[in-house]
Formats: structure tokens, C-alpha cells, sequence
């Protein structure tokens, strides 16, 4: 059985670019479909980068982004902030964080406006972030002060995966006076666990008194305490609260490997709203055949069991690379999966990776994807958008090694925010709206 849907906006893509895309619709005020894995959400840290590093491959950090974009412009014209430009994207977060606040989920930024802070990871090392999680704000606070003058107490949880309080207290020692790595076993853990189920444990009062008592043993005098980000779900800021009032010394999350659950808490936050907010998900769900008959897309979402049709006036592409199958590499060449857009890539396979693992350089192969106008628009090879209403948003677009310029959630929420508010615009001004995409 096949059924239809008409809509103001398809939002092919459930990760961080998708939901924000699907948040900023909201606000407009236009009817919306999120068609993806929100699961993906779970692979993410919590943290929100703008641009942590510059030149990539340095050790670079940066304290105020904005003073690297007119490099980033001069060597990626095509990247996202060289199209985008500061002020939207800092506006992009600001508007995201006053979302996840209205769902219970608090981001902090440097009071004075621009910085990025400075975040200790399980790795025992030091990354910079442009916005991050309430509960490892104490720990930003404290790498940002005088930190060597206090003594850092890091807790690692038996059953956790990934997370060495040795590892982390060892590789911090320098940035404090001392570091004291400590262990805790929460009632019933034996064994290896998902990281949710540390979670539960550690809202639940029987575990979280558990782990004050053995970490109010072991700690000694540490004036600060980290430890790995499993402090409960959706009610992360009252466990912090309650470590802090029982220790009596600020309590901070360090962020872990996927699964990640800040990540968990960011894809809570956003189901909620986007479902208050009267926008479709749904989830796992895979679009596919793409029509546009002169006014209107339609697309097919498989079901189970069936399918339905989904006629949008306009499309976000927010699929992702290579991981969310927003890109696939056959032997020959890298394809966009639903439009079969052209796609920026290096001229042969052999060019796709570096001969040495960590290149300075990087590998050619993290900057292909998607070409797009100033508004996000996918071009053809005459440089033409190659249709008025779809858009490629987040990692998908070329020219963008993320991961090496901590950027990844900056491109994510500057290309959705202006995609969707050229289409919302462009609705506006045509006379009626129903007509025209």
C-alpha cells in the first residue's frame, strides 16, 4: 500500500544538520518531514565546534575562530564559512543552544563572544570546542584559570569501555598541581556494559551514593573532580548538582567514545521539540527515486510494510558522507546516493589517500562532496543550481575536513540555518506559495 505526503520541506538526514534544519523549518512555521537515523546523534561528543584548528594537521589551536577565516576563505573559497561568513554562524549556535534549552539540555559558551574553550577528552588530552555541555563547563573553567594550583581527581566507573581515569589523570598531570586517578563500581556491574546502562545507574540514588562514597574515599583533597560523561540521561544537570552538593568540589563530564551519551541527550532534546513542534520523523527510514515534475519533488520512503510518497516543495540533503551513506565510493569514483549529484573528488582513486597514514596534508579524499551556491544550493558543471529548492547541508559539502579543523557542527548549523531561510524567503516573496519550486 502506498501513501502520500505533502509538505513544505523534506529533510532527508536525521544526524546534527538534519535536526537543526528540521528545528529552523519549525520556526518558520513551514510543515516538515525529517526522514533519517536520529540514532547517529549518539556517535557524537556533545561538544560543538566552530573552527578549533588552523592550518588542519597543526597543533594550532585556536582561541578566537573568526581571526582564521579569511585564511580558511583564501585557501577553501567553496567551504562553508567562506560562504557563510562569522556573524551567521555564530547566530547558528546561539540559536541552537536557546532550543536545547527550551528542552531541559543547557550549552555554555565563553562569556565574551567568540572564544573557544578548552576540553579535556578521555584521551588525557586537551581539544578545543566553541560551545559546550553545562556539565563539563567546571572543567572548561578550571583548564581556562589556574589549574596549576589544584589538585584534579579523575573517576573512571568499572564496566565502562574506553575510559582509563589512569590514561586521562596521566596524560593531564601537567596542565594541574596534581592529578589522582580513581576508580568506582556501581551496584550490579560486573562486567562491561552499555554506556546507558551506567547512566540509569548513576541517576539512580542507590548507585550515585554508591559512587560518592567510594570516590570521597579515594579522591583525597582533589579540589575538582572529572569523571566520564554517564551522569543520567535526561536529568544530567541534577546528578552533577547532587555530586556537587555531596563533595563539596565542582563536578565536571569529560566526554567518551560513541556510544555517546551527550549524544543520546542531544537526539532526546531534539525529538522532543521537533514533535512539539508538530515536525514528522521518520525514523530509519530510507529516501530514495527522486521526481520533480516542475513544481514539486516527490520522493519515495520506504516502509514497513509499504511505502509512502512525499510530495515537498523543497529538500534539504542532509545525509552525511561516507558513515550516514550520503556518499558512497564505488572502485572508480565517489557518488551522491539520491540525486546523484556531481560531487568534488580527486581526478583518480589513487589520489583519494596520502602514502603516510597522518599526512599534515591530510587525505584528498575528506574533502570531496557536494558543491553548492551562497545558499547551499547543489551546482551543475555550468555552475548552475541544479534545482531552486534543494539544498546540501552538513558534511556532506566538498572542501570540508572537519574533523582535522574541528568544524564540524558550525558547517552543520550555518548551512541548514541558510538553507532553510532562503527557501522560507523565497516562499515569501513568491505570490503564491503553493506553485513554484
Amino acid at each position: 500500500m502506498t501513501e502520500e505526503r505533502v509538505c513544505d520541506l523534506l529533510v532527508i538526514g536525521a544526524g546534527l544538520s538534519g535536526m537543526a534544519a528540521a528545528a529552523r523549518a519549525a520556526g518558520h512555521g513551514l510543515s516538515c518531514v525529517v526522514a533519517g537515523n536520529p540514532s547517529s546523534l549518539t556517535f557524537s561528543s556533545g561538544l560543538m565546534d566552530y573552527l578549533g584548528i588552523y592550518p588542519a594537521g597543526t597543533s594550532c589551536f585556536l582561541k578566537v575562530p573568526e581571526k582564521h577565516l579569511t585564511d580558511l576563505e583564501k585557501d577553501f573559497p567553496g567551504h562553508a564559512y567562506a560562504i557563510a561568513g562569522d556573524a551567521p554562524i555564530v547566530e547558528g549556535f546561539e540559536f541552537i543552544r536557546k532550543i536545547l534549552a527550551r528542552e531541559g539540555l543547557n550549552y555554555t559558551r565563553v562569556p565574551s563572544q567568540g572564544e573557544n574553550r578548552y576540553v579535556l577528552t578521555a584521551m588525557g588530552t586537551i581539544k578545543p570546542s566553541f560551545m559546550v555541555p553545562e556539565t563539563m563547563a567546571s572543567g572548561c573553567r578550571a583548564l581556562a584559570g589556574d589549574s596549576g594550583s589544584l589538585t584534579l581527581a579523575v573517576a573512571g566507573i568499572k564496566g565502562l569501555q574506553g575510559f582509563s581515569a589512569a590514561q586521562v589523570a596521566e596524560g593531564v598531570k601537567s596542565k594541574f598541581l596534581d592529578t589522582i586517578p580513581v576508580r568506582a563500581e556501581l551496584p550490579g556491574v560486573r562486567t562491561v556494559v552499555p554506556p546507558q546502562i551506567l547512566a540509569g545507574q548513576m541517576a539512580d540514588p542507590e548507585g550515585l551514593n554508591a559512587f560518592i562514597s567510594q570516590v570521597r574515599a579515594g579522591a583525597g583533597k582533589a579540589d575538582i573532580l572529572g569523571l566520564p560523561a554517564v551522569c543520567g540521561i535526561d536529568n544530567s544537570e541534577a546528578v552533577i548538582g547532587r555530586l556537587q552538593e555531596a563533595l563539596k568540589i565542582p563536578v565536571f563530564e569529560i566526554p567518551c567514545s560513541p556510544p555517546s551519551i551527550p549524544g543520546l541527550r542531544l537526539k532526546n532534546a531534539f525529538e522532543r521539540y521537533l514533535s512539539r513542534s508538530g515536525i514528522a520523523l521518520l525514523s530509519n527510514t530510507r529516501i530514495k527515486d527522486p521526481v520533480f515534475d516542475g513544481t514539486r519533488f516527490t520522493l519515495t520512503a520506504d516502509l514497513d510494510p509499504g511505502e509512502l510518497k512525499i510530495r515537498p516543495r523543497g529538500v534539504i540533503l542532509a545525509t552525511g558522507r561516507f558513515f550516514g551513506n550520503g556518499l558512497h565510493a564505488r572502485r572508480e569514483r565517489i557518488v551522491e546516493t539520491v540525486f546523484h549529484l556531481d560531487i568534488v573528488q580527486p581526478l583518480g582513486r589513487n589520489l583519494w589517500h596520502d602514502s603516510s597514514f597522518l599526512s599534515p596534508g591530510g587525505h584528498k579524499i575528506n574533502q570531496a562532496g557536494v558543491r553548492t551556491d551562497k545558499v547551499f544550493r547543489p551546482l551543475d558543471e555550468r555552475d548552475r543550481p541544479v534545482y531552486t529548492h534543494l539544498y546540501a547541508v552538513g558534511s556532506i559539502l566538498a572542501y570540508n575536513d572537519w574533523p582535522r579543523l574541528k568544524s564540524g557542527s558550525g558547517t552543520a548549523l550555518v548551512s541548514a540555518f541558510t538553507a532553510v531561510d532562503h527557501f522560507a524567503e523565497s516562499l515569501a516573496d513568491t505570490a503564491e506559495a503553493g506553485h513554484g519550486c
